[in-house]
């Protein structure tokens, strides 16, 4: 591969990342999810990958809802709770996100990195269905 696209990949990469807190979504790392799972302070979950992206592994507790997502309202989620959307690499999500700030939704979060990095830093995952 030539090294010029790899590097203009991870900037893109890298600058989508750092715009997200300009859209008012704030990132969460995947460091502090697994803290607060393992706290028992985990915020609501919502992992918007297909069916088939969460069957082959996904954050124990997380809520499987396609992209697009029915509203939180829909989902029973009252307003005040506290939301991080997550996907495979954090770059489905952030829009997902917006979408609830959009609803009035306001602790909304990305999980940066998405579910991926997630994994790979640690993170106890399993495999199956989407409930």
């Amino acid at each position: 591969m030539n090294w010029k696209i790899l590097i203009m990949i991870i900037a893109l990469w890298a600058l989508w990342d750092l715009a997200m807190p300009l859209f008012g979504i704030r990132q969460m790392p995947p460091w502090e999810l697994r803290k607060r799972i393992a706290l028992d302070t985990a915020p609501v979950m919502l992992d918007v990958r297909s069916p088939l992206e969460y069957a082959w592994f996904h954050i124990p507790g997380a809520i499987n809802v396609p992209f697009p997502p029915p509203s939180a309202v829909e989902l029973g989620i009252p307003k005040d709770a506290e939301i991080v959307l997550i996907c495979m690499t954090g770059h489905r999500s952030p829009v997902a996100a917006w979408q609830l700030k959009k609803a009035g939704y306001e602790n909304v979060s990305n999980l940066t990195w998405g579910s991926s990095a997630y994994a790979l830093l640690g993170g106890r995952t399993k495999k199956g269905e989407a409930p």
